[in-house]
């Protein structure tokens, strides 16, 4: 038998969705007392429910200004330039591991594909793009540069919500098989140290990657 919601549960993802709807917009301010007449529920959850959205880098919060929405959608153009930089630091990656013979962890390149799948089959678009930006997360360790994987950090979260509230997986779903097999592949490739491949797969998802854009 399915867990009945809290009320704070409810207040979060209807406050969420509103958010990533755009319907509240970038600036808004959000009282807790008109929140209260909007949700029809008490002070109580509204206020956990965006403390959760606070957390998550969706409101700000501060004693002079109260809660602010604070999410700003993508456009077209950062997504390209998030791509465009995640390759780059992924071929950054695979170089590396040629020449310093550092290898990947594969065995969790593996759960992270794994868990895209299990996502994937089960129509869960947020946990795919969250796997999705996981597995990225993990390849890019391998650079031991903590500061590239701190630059991408907050780009991925917003990747994450955007791709999730918005048609992106089901524009993508017919062509999700294949994009796991790419990946399952590029992990194969970088464990028998066929770098040169590798870079070939990455290129491939970048391009496959852009041309979803078009659509």
């Amino acid at each position: 038998m399915a867990k009945e919601k809290t009320l704070e549960q409810i207040a979060y993802e209807k406050l969420k969705s509103l958010i990533l709807s755009g319907e509240y917009q970038t600036g808004m301010h959000l009282k807790e007392t008109a929140l209260v007449s909007e949700l029809q529920m008490s002070r109580t959850p509204i206020r956990r429910a965006l403390g959760r959205l606070v957390s998550e880098g969706l409101l700000s919060h501060n004693n002079f200004h109260g809660t602010t929405v604070t999410y700003t959608h993508f456009t077209l153009h950062e997504i390209i330039n998030m791509i465009e930089i995640q390759w780059c630091f992924a071929v950054f990656c695979v170089e590396k591991s040629q020449r310093k013979h550092t290898p990947f962890n594969v065995k969790l390149l593996r759960e992270m594909t794994a868990s895209m799948e299990k996502a994937y089959n089960g129509d869960d678009a947020y946990n795919y793009h969250r796997a999705l930006t996981e597995f990225y997360k993990t390849f890019l360790l391998n650079s031991q540069n903590n500061l590239i994987i701190e630059m991408l950090d907050n780009l991925w979260k917003r990747f994450t919500e955007e791709a999730s509230s918005s048609n992106v997986f089901n524009v993508r779903k017919n062509r999700i098989p294949h994009t796991l097999d790419l990946y399952n592949s590029l992990i194969d490739r970088v464990e028998k140290s066929e770098f040169d491949k590798a870079t070939e797969i990455l290129t491939q998802l970048k391009e496959e990657a852009f041309m979803d854009l078009m659509f």
